[in-house]
């Protein structure tokens, strides 16, 4: 029967366990026994689990949840940081605090730092390395990295993936589709943010993340991006010391964007330094189309006031021409004031569902952008306007591109970063110079010209392919080899709760037939007999009792009656 079959999940049980008494012990009690996972852990911790304690009454929820998350390792400080790249799905409150989750991982022990070197290259460090420092300047969920000499001389940076993680990130995993499984079945309003695709997102993700070549060549591509702007240093990937799970770069030496101390101390222009991140993002975006995705302060080094240097490339950001016109779009309008057309823009992209209350979400919107844009410019902050209207988006059901939420998110930590360097910031007016070329290039003939190649192209290929396609359906027609395929979407759920009722009903007549058959065979006094009871219907009761309660326990926790 289908409640007898176990989830993957089940075969790691320790783990399952310790994710739900982490939880538990950071205050998520309730949320854990909509879910039904209480029942895993000890009846002393569920019954603590209800007690809200005085140290969880100081903290926020969104606090507690970065705590627990830091308390179950790697994979979920992984999950922490790619959740705040979503703010259609996790509130503003909570992205705020899971940023915090960039640079708080204990390290692991330089012995198994040599073991994965070792193991990667097939040679002692001693042939690769002239030293390498043992404590790390970083650590971070997946790896950390530590400073080191080559055998040339040359001093370089060494990141490396922490031991057994691919292990420890694919049964995770597993629980983690689980737990997302139960949430779309127990929380229904969760639906509309897709738990499951957010788990799948985030598998894609983090699996990418595990193989450093692919970083490599990132930076190999930034770097080459940058060639002819002395603005930005990308470090050069040292190839021969580069595998899957060690990274090898040249060592940049810079100060932390965020310490303002430390650059007011060596002479250096904050405001400049301001316009310099914005300016370079910009010209990531419109120019490239290729972004650093993770802009937080660990990954951005000021080696002057004209000159600053990018590491770890684990998160990129893609968009093609088109999402670049569509954001140089966007941009103009908020610059310009022109808020109406912002609503045709995001129809033009294709990202309004079918059957929208378009009146009712331009109302929604207009009065977000009148509370932002309604107070002098310098005051308005961007972050908090993006987060609004995602939230709005989620509401009507708009499901907006991965990589426009990635550009979003950068957006705040860019102003974030921008207001702490200079508080004056304007984010907007740096990204509009970029926007405005772009806007302006679509006009010059040659970009018609191109326009008009393409479509030409399009509609070449489709008539050249016409006559065939007309052929197929015609002879399909004629052989009457049609099929129409109907797909019920919604249905899941009511067939899901039909085949457990009929289980359970085909249960309970199992049960019925026990307790009959075992009466009949009692009363009959068949032989043979046990304190003048026949045998067969002695166990018969008992079977049917146990049954029944099993049934019982299954009906209980279910909660439904």
């Amino acid at each position: 029967m289908r409640s007898l079959r176990f989830h993957p999940a089940y075969k790691n049980i320790k783990r399952l366990r310790d994710i739900v008494a982490a939880l538990v012990k950071h205050g998520f009690q309730p949320f854990m026994e909509r879910l039904h996972l209480t029942r895993l852990i000890s009846f002393p911790l569920r019954l603590a689990g209800r007690k809200i304690t005085r140290e969880q009454e100081a903290l926020t929820p969104p606090v507690r949840a970065r705590l627990a998350m830091e308390e179950l390792g790697p994979t979920f400080i992984k999950l922490g940081q790619i959740l705040s790249t979503r703010p259609d799905v996790i509130p503003h409150e909570f992205i705020i605090e899971f940023l915090k989750l960039q640079d708080s991982v204990a390290p692991f022990p330089f012995k198994d730092v040599i073991a994965v070197i070792e193991d990667q290259f097939k040679r002692p460090v001693s042939e690769l390395f002239a030293s390498i420092e043992e404590s790390p300047v970083a650590a971070a969920s997946v790896a950390q990295v530590h400073k080191a000499v080559l055998l040339s001389g040359e001093e370089a940076a060494v990141k490396v993936q922490r031991p057994d993680i691919e292990r420890t990130i694919d049964t995770d995993i597993v629980i983690l589709s689980y737990i997302a499984r139960l949430i779309h079945r127990y929380i229904p309003e969760s639906r509309l943010y897709d738990p499951q695709g957010v788990v799948e997102e985030f598998s894609n993700v983090i699996r990418k993340e595990l193989d450093f070549t692919l970083e490599a060549s990132y930076m190999e591509r930034f770097r080459e991006n940058f060639t002819d702007d002395p603005r930005v240093v990308i470090p050069k990937v040292i190839w021969e010391l580069t595998g899957k799970k060690v990274l090898t770069m040249e060592r940049v030496h810079g100060i932390k964007v965020d310490n303002i101390a430390r650059l007011k101390e060596q002479g250096i222009d904050t405001e400049r330094v301001a316009h310099l991140i914005a300016d370079t993002f910009f010209k990531q975006v419109f120019e490239f189309g290729l972004f650093h995705g993770d802009l937080h302060s660990g990954n951005i080094f000021i080696i002057n006031e004209n000159t600053l240097a990018l590491v770890d490339f684990g998160i990129v950001g893609r968009i093609n021409d088109t999402m670049k016109q569509n954001l140089a779009d966007i941009l103009i309008s908020f610059v310009s004031a022109d808020f109406e057309s912002i609503t045709d823009i995001y129809q033009k992209m294709g990202i309004l569902p079918e059957g929208i209350d378009k009146a009712s979400f331009e109302r929604e919107y207009y009065d977000i952008i009148m509370h932002y844009f309604g107070r002098p410019f310098k005051y308005v902050r961007m972050g908090e306007l993006l987060l609004d209207y995602i939230r709005i988006a989620a509401r009507h059901d708009i499901r907006l591109p991965r990589e426009l939420l990635l550009f979003d998110k950068c957006l705040i930590e860019l102003e974030g970063l921008a207001k702490l360097l200079y508080p004056e910031a304007n984010i907007l007016e740096e990204g509009e110079p970029y926007a405005a070329r772009l806007y302006a290039e679509r006009f010059k003939p040659s970009a018609f010209l191109k326009n008009a190649k393409e479509i030409a192209a399009d509609y070449g290929e489709f008539f050249q392919k016409f006559p065939d396609d007309a052929g197929r359906i015609m002879r399909k027609v004629i052989e009457d080899k049609i099929s129409i395929n109907f797909k019920h979407k919604g249905l899941e759920d009511f067939m899901g709760e039909m085949d457990r009722s009929s289980n359970r009903l085909t249960f309970g007549i199992i049960v019925a037939a026990l307790v009959v058959g075992s009466s009949m065979i009692i009363a009959s006094e068949a032989a043979p007999k046990v304190m003048g009871l026949p045998v067969m219907g002695i166990i018969g009761f008992v079977i049917a009792s146990l049954m029944g309660l099993w049934l019982a326990i299954q009906i209980l926790r279910s909660g439904k009656f």
